[in-house]
């Protein structure tokens, strides 16, 4: 039998209730329609297999770009209580000024370089409490600085840098304090901002080794959690053979508040006493006891382990369980036989149901133009429009008849289709088709 360009038809599924979404074209551009998904799939691999070169290199650069911006530090610093932050909440105005005075400012943020920077002539200015651990304090403890500064500490700072001293409430009122104490800055600066962390004399301390300043009335206490004037936002003490200094007000230090009162003239008498100011704001990322960090099995509980392996005993006894049918495919008998007429109705069925006259006439179509091509043993290569000049040639029918009725639109309406299936069978019967059923 020779064979023929005629596309073949194959099972589809049925469109839209409405049939509209089906084109209306003859079986060759329906055929052409259904491969360009692939072909299109197969033109995006070609293309990317030809810039695989370019892509490549745009996304090294596009990934670097996005680790460069990641990684690099800006050069504004927006840390609260920084001596390099210009913004509101910021001690930039400090800084300047006791640098105009002679004071060399240096700002570290690991324990590790305020331990080489600081000597006995320094003052040390620590904030940020809470986000120091026991080995910082403990650095921070045995520094060489002559002058500590502790900025709103938490009671574990006190207990390691000022055991003299213990946290004593919050206040809540900011008004204007006097000093109430005969420490020298306190009594230059006047009144200053009040409230904040409030702090007082630890239990068994004696009186005379602790100085409490801008001291907090009961009346204006709110936080209720102590009692009694001996507590002050301001205190200076003696710990470890160097001079301790506690602030609770913080906002003494920001660009807002130091120009009001007398908060300049406390914070630039209490940070200026020395030639040698080192600011420490603690690094949260810091690594801590790295000669003593516990590795990664050591930091898992013990029962990871054994879960570990129940996981791989399972996943074992899975694979064994999947893989039990090994061997040659053997066939085995269909349950049901199903007769092709009854498969035939029932993709009629599905095509009336779901309307689907384009697709059915093309189906009729299709199974047509391949019998008359190898009833008329047409030649290979030959096109849909050549086999419509060969059957009327071989029948005597009207060209322009033939190639409507095998090559025309879809039909409009169900009679228009089953009268689609009696012209198509009409001309195959003119070109000597032999159909099994009479």
């Amino acid at each position: 039998m020779s064979q023929t360009t005629v596309p073949e038809a194959g099972p589809t599924e049925p469109t839209d209730s409405n049939g509209s979404s089906e084109p209306d074209q003859p079986p060759e551009a329906t055929a052409d329609a259904s491969s360009r998904p692939a072909s299109f799939i197969d033109d995006l691999r070609d293309l990317l297999r030809r810039w695989r070169w370019p892509l490549g290199v745009a996304a090294i650069v596009v990934l670097a770009v996005v680790l460069v911006a990641l990684t690099v530090p800006t050069t504004e610093d927006h840390r609260r209580l920084s001596p390099a932050n210009p913004a509101p909440n910021g001690s930039r105005a400090v800084a300047q000024v006791l640098q105009r005075q002679g004071v060399q400012v240096t700002l570290d943020s690991r324990s590790d370089q305020v331990v080489k920077d600081t000597t006995s002539n320094s003052t040390l200015v620590v904030t940020d409490t809470v986000l120091l651990s026991p080995e910082q304090l403990n650095r921070l403890a045995a520094d060489d600085a002559g002058r500590l500064i502790l900025i709103e500490p938490d009671e574990l700072t006190l207990s390691a840098l000022a055991p003299q001293l213990r946290t004593a409430g919050y206040s809540n009122h900011t008004r204007p304090k006097a000093p109430g104490c005969s420490i020298g800055a306190a009594v230059t600066a006047g009144e200053v901002r009040g409230g904040g962390y409030l702090y007082a004399r630890a239990s068994g301390s004696t009186g005379d080794g602790v100085a409490v300043c801008y001291p907090q009335a009961d009346s204006d206490d709110t936080s209720g959690v102590d009692s009694g004037t001996d507590r002050g936002s301001y205190l200076v003490t003696v710990a470890n053979g160097r001079q301790v200094v506690v602030i609770g007000q913080s906002d003494l230090l920001t660009n807002k508040y130091v120009d009001l009162d007398g908060n300049a003239a406390l914070v630039l008498n209490t940070f200026g006493a020395q030639p040698d100011l080192v600011w420490y704001l603690p690094d949260p990322l810091e690594p801590v006891g790295a000669g003593e960090r516990q590795t990664l099995t050591e930091l898992m509980p013990d029962w990871v382990l054994w879960v570990l392996i129940q996981l791989g005993l399972v996943a074992l006894l899975t694979m064994a369980w999947r893989a039990r049918r090994f061997g040659r495919l053997v066939g085995e008998p269909l349950p049901v036989v199903v007769r092709a007429a009854e498969t035939q109705e029932g993709r009629a069925r599905l095509y009336r149901q779901f309307h689907t006259r384009a697709r059915a006439a093309s189906t009729l179509r299709t199974s047509s133009l391949r019998r008359l091509a190898a009833r008329l043993a047409a030649p290979p290569g030959t096109t849909p429009e050549q086999l419509v000049v060969l059957v009327a040639a071989s029948t005597g029918r009207n060209q322009y008849e033939v190639g409507q009725t095998l090559l025309g639109p879809a039909p409009e309406s169900d009679g228009a289709l089953v009268a689609l299936a009696d012209q198509l069978d009409a001309i195959e019967r003119a070109a000597g088709v032999r159909h099994p059923h009479p």
